[in-house]
């Protein structure tokens, strides 16, 4: 016990409140039971329900938009209610919805039925997400906030590193329904963990959307333009688990367990690397980090071009993952940094909607691309790339830090 303390104390982490390590812990949990199945949901429409992958993306955008729509929703009602007390009603709602949906599938219901399910089970789960980022705002020191978010995303991406390949393991071995219904059954254990999440906060009386909240919001272009170009970045990472399921077994060749473990190799370099790099991105500062993310992404993204075997899949993998561990907790961090404790909810479903307008519309980008362009993957990962780039050049000229220093001193005057 006594190395255990020295060791966290030369590593800093001791500087991190107890409800940071559940809130990552749950997170762990959760994204591990999603992974599983999940991420071949989009193999298994295709292949076993016969659906194109331009019809698929759709179905992706859609049920995004409106789950993204009601991450805000969530939002408004933590901050209102209460984020632990949110959370846990969301959680427990999505875990359900995800137990109904491995029936429907171990049933062959009609595939409209998998779409409606699925939507809402999205639909609990993206009104949760802000409830979890906001209590980590809650607890966490202002100069800390991108270390715990980088915390947060270290959670997460256990998940991706035991989830993709133990669902691809199952894949082979079982069925598909047995893929969710396994899914769910440990997305619920993150149920067990909701005590150990910091108590709700008090604050000023929060409204739900008021009418001077959207004034503020339509005014502030710094943080309008912040999230026009973090919908550019997550039209890639919407990628992951459709496009790229598709392109590596369907149109490479790989095996799904193969798959599966590029997706769990992701998991295990963000595991190793977030916290030393969350921790220099102060240094760094935030436009940069926010920059060479966008950046790296689109490079890893445009070298699956010319991408043929295992290994140099694993090096695109690698590339987008470091882009990711820039760019993922930075942005949490800007919104931490930019909201009122009474608007922390809101304003993390606010991202949460970027991120899920972004990452629905990606497939059905990529599913267009790859159904136009079967034999050419440039054709189909060179257009997928752009709007990184460009998010890249946009980063590069945000003025984010000044905004920050302007809020700090406000909140100093009052």
């Amino acid at each position: 016990m006594q190395l255990l303390n020295q060791l966290r104390n030369k590593t800093g982490l001791h500087r991190y409140p107890k409800g940071i390590w559940a809130a990552m812990g749950i997170q762990a949990i959760r994204v591990t039971g999603y992974s599983i199945s999940y991420t071949y949901l989009a193999l298994y429409l295709y292949q076993h329900r016969h659906i194109s992958m331009t019809v698929i993306g759709a179905f992706i955008l859609i049920s995004g938009i409106i789950s993204g729509a009601f991450q805000i929703l969530g939002g408004v009602l933590a901050d209102r209610f209460g984020h632990r007390k949110m959370f846990i009603i969301f959680q427990t709602a999505d875990v359900l919805f995800f137990g109904l949906l491995a029936m429907l599938i171990g049933l062959n219901s009609e595939v409209w039925s998998i779409f409606i399910v699925s939507t809402l089970a999205s639909i609990m789960g993206g009104m949760s997400a802000p409830a979890i980022s906001a209590m980590v705002s809650d607890v966490s020191q202002q100069d800390h906030l991108t270390e715990s978010y980088g915390l947060m995303a270290i959670g997460m991406n256990l998940g991706w590193a035991i989830g993709p390949l133990a669902g691809g393991f199952l894949k082979n071995n079982t069925s598909f329904a047995w893929v969710f219904a396994v899914g769910a059954l440990v997305a619920s254990l993150s149920l067990f963990g909701s005590p150990f999440l910091p108590r709700d906060v008090k604050t000023k009386a929060t409204e739900l959307l008021t009418r001077q909240y959207l004034k503020m919001f339509i005014k502030d272009t710094t943080l309008i333009v912040f999230c026009i170009l973090c919908i550019l970045f997550f039209l890639d990472i919407g990628q992951w688990g459709s496009t790229l399921s598709v392109f590596t077994v369907d149109r490479i060749g790989f095996s799904t367990e193969q798959y599966g473990l590029l997706m769990s190799i992701s998991g295990v370099l963000i595991i190793i690397f977030q916290y030393p790099i969350s921790s220099r991105v102060e240094w760094l500062g935030t436009g940069k980090a926010l920059f060479l993310g966008c950046l790296f992404y689109g490079v890893g993204f445009l070298s699956l071009s010319w991408v043929k075997s295992f290994v140099p899949a694993i090096g695109s993998i690698a590339v987008m993952v470091a882009g990711e561990m820039l760019f993922v907790p930075t942005s949490y961090s800007v919104i931490g940094k930019l909201s009122r404790a009474e608007d922390r909810g809101k304003n993390m479903g606010l991202l949460g909607l970027c991120g899920t307008v972004g990452s629905s519309c990606g497939p059905l980008l990529g599913g267009f691309l790859l159904d136009q362009f079967p034999t050419q993957p440039l054709y189909v990962w060179g257009p997928i790339a752009f709007p990184a780039f460009i998010a890249a050049v946009g980063f590069l000229l945000w003025r984010g830090p000044s905004r920050t220093e302007v809020l700090k001193g406000k909140e100093k005057k009052t």
